[in-house]
């Protein structure tokens, strides 16, 4: 039998935190991205498409530019703050090198600004230079990142856990996506002709993204969840041998899906396409037996009792990773009645599933509960986050769905950037929350100061 996790504040030496507080300004840097060049700039996006009636009526170079603030900006500069912040205690270590932590997220925010702006206008002259330096310090960001979390790993000398796995496994993925995601980008930005651009984004867009959503967000959030669920909620920790059995699935997913698309590519068989199943059917079976051990059916109640506002958070998460894999399960019987080889809208929307779905709402969810606690407020004295929380299900929701239809009737365009509306409304209004709490402001005490209600 697994022994308790130990409780999180005890979860560090006093040497594991020699900088206060040093996820404040990558939180915080976070939510100024996705209220953006983020969700925002997504949601004119939508717009655009839905006047245009195609999604591939607008930039492809603007859909890139926005896809890399998701990432990078969104969820790398959460992954880094949590990192930095929360590793050093749940590995019970003292942190390597405390105050590279600045040094990280000078390089990674002048490189966001950089890369973006080039992205963005890719007939200036001054863009692919512009775009080319932005990812060059994004990627030494990156590896000044994963430099010190491998030292404190180093430091702690205790047998590597599952969780830790996935941990580490998310960043081998996250420096890597880095890498691919700079070259990638600058091929689709001198691409010759349509016909050069047109290749490099099939054969590469797709393996990028496996990398991005399920190798860096997926399994970071596997192994915090294994990690962090059993200490802040009523769940024993997920078995050891089941925890392994899943990490060798999902990796070996991740691993299969990225080499057989780019295999599919070279040879052109649809044999080999057909493959896909395998590593899609690992990846669901990986992330099923992590669900069934947290038993996300059933309520989550924090520990020491009573209602959590981040649990509603987190299940809904782990619903809407469920959804997206199924749909990717279901992509070959979707070609077959819709008559479409590829559709824009479907591969869209299960990547809308997870991202939004269970990426973002998870990073809303942990958050919720990670910040008081590192702030020294009560989660329990506030607000519940009702309105966030259904407005971002409710506007990813109506994306998923309307986006799926839009194959099947053209009306469904003229609703479709009502979604993006709807989730940067929640995003803006849970990032003013997190940004109140962090930084002890009296001016947004309708967020912070009003007892929960449920």
């Amino acid at each position: 039998m697994p022994e308790p996790a130990p409780p999180l504040a005890a979860a560090a030496p006093a040497a594991a935190v020699d900088i206060p507080l040093p996820h404040r300004p990558y939180f915080l840097a976070a939510i100024a991205t996705v209220l953006t060049a983020g969700a925002s700039w997504g949601a004119w996006l939508l717009w655009s498409i839905g006047f245009a009636g195609d999604f591939t009526g607008i930039s492809l170079h603007h859909v890139n530019a926005h896809g890399h603030a998701q990432i990078f900006g969104w969820v790398g500069l959460f992954v880094m703050g949590f990192g930095y912040q929360m590793l050093p205690r749940l590995w019970h270590a003292p942190a390597a090198a405390p105050r590279g932590a600045g040094t990280a997220l000078g390089l990674m925010l002048s490189g966001l600004v950089l890369r973006t702006a080039g992205m963005s206008a890719p007939a200036a002259g001054w863009a692919p230079p512009a775009a080319l330096g932005g990812g060059a310090l994004e990627i030494a960001a990156i590896g000044v990142f994963a430099g010190h979390l491998a030292g404190t790993l180093r430091a702690a000398r205790r047998p590597l856990e599952p969780w830790a796995a996935f941990v580490l496994a998310g960043l081998g993925f996250f420096v890597l996506q880095a890498v691919l995601s700079v070259w990638h980008m600058h091929r689709v930005m001198i691409a010759p002709d349509r016909e050069a651009l047109v290749a490099q984004v099939a054969t590469w867009q797709a393996p990028l993204r496996d990398l991005q959503v399920h190798g860096l967000a997926l399994c970071m959030i596997l192994g915090v969840n294994l990690r962090l669920l059993p200490i802040l909620y009523d769940r024993a920790p997920a078995p050891t041998r089941r925890a392994w059995i899943a990490f060798g699935l999902v990796v070996g997913a991740i691993c299969g899906e990225v080499t057989l698309f780019l295999a599919y590519r070279i040879s052109g068989s649809h044999h080999v396409a057909a493959l896909l199943l395998v590593p899609w059917l690992m990846l669901a079976a990986g992330c099923l037996l992590i669900g069934l051990s947290f038993r996300f059916w059933k309520p989550m109640v924090g520990i020491g009792g009573g209602p959590c506002r981040s649990a509603k958070f987190i299940r809904a998460a782990w619903g809407w990773l469920a959804l997206s894999l199924g749909m990717l399960l279901l992509l070959p019987a979707y070609q077959a009645a819709s008559g479409i080889p590829f559709s824009h809208a479907y591969y869209g929307a299960i990547r809308h599933a997870i991202t939004v779905g269970f990426v973002s709402l998870m990073i809303m969810g942990i958050a919720a509960r990670i910040v008081p606690m590192l702030a020294d407020v009560d989660h329990r004295t506030l607000p519940g986050l009702w309105a966030p929380f259904v407005l971002v299900n409710l506007g990813c929701l109506l994306r998923v769905s309307t986006q799926t239809l839009t194959n099947w009737h053209p009306l469904f365009f003229g609703v479709i950037g009502v979604s993006g509306m709807l989730e940067v409304a929640g995003l803006a209004l849970w990032g003013a929350h997190l940004a109140a709490v962090m930084l002890g402001s009296r001016s947004l005490s309708v967020f912070v100061a009003r007892p929960r209600l449920s």
